[in-house]
């Protein structure tokens, strides 16, 4: 039984054992690099994800209890590093979110670098001030480049829901950002 022997295998690993690590470094990798790629869509952010939890396994292995199944617990923890990935890593580095799908105006052209610097800069205020779960999900929707209903059956709601909040997080950034815009489009 596999889990029996992960779990020997751990045990072995919380004692130092790196012949153990290793075994079960080859043993998921893979699979957690695989899976871990569905949730970030990145294959170099996968695999630096997927390093960190195994890196993270023998920091730690003394403080962790497994009682039941080893991988469950990577699973687990890949799914959580890749949530926390897109929840506010990627925000970072993908300030400038798709104008045209998010406030509607067609044929913009900014000319300025100060301009797009200033844009970029309100959008993301403008994130900020959605509410805490429209945030959530607009930011799972955009930035993640997860559909409707991978966001609902990661955060256990309906797709429903999901739609309910990506449309009152758009109304609310055309709302906070159409000022803005207007300046722009008369300069």
């Amino acid at each position: 039984m596999p889990e029996t022997s992960d779990i020997f295998l751990f045990n072995k690993v919380k004692n130092g054992d790196t012949v153990a690590f290793e075994e079960i470094f080859r043993r998921y990798y893979n699979d957690l690099a695989r899976y871990c790629f569905t949730l970030v869509r990145d294959e170099t952010i996968a695999e630096e994800i997927t390093q960190e939890v195994y890196i993270y396994l023998w920091e730690k292995k003394d403080n962790i209890e497994i009682s039941s199944s080893l991988k469950s617990y990577l699973f687990s923890a890949i799914r959580n590093k890749s949530i926390n990935y897109i929840k506010y890593e990627l925000p970072k580095q993908r300030i400038l979110i798709d104008i045209s799908d998010t406030v509607l105006v067609e044929g913009t052209v900014f000319h300025e670098k100060n301009d797009i610097k200033r844009l970029k800069k309100k959008i993301q205020v403008s994130i900020n001030q959605l509410p805490e779960k429209c945030k959530q999900i607009f930011l799972l929707s955009r930035y993640g480049g997860m559909t409707y209903k991978e966001i609902a059956e990661d955060l256990d709601l309906s797709v429903k829901t999901v739609e309910n909040q990506m449309s009152i997080a758009l109304k609310k950034l055309r709302d906070l950002l159409e000022s803005d815009l207007k300046n722009y489009l008369n300069e």
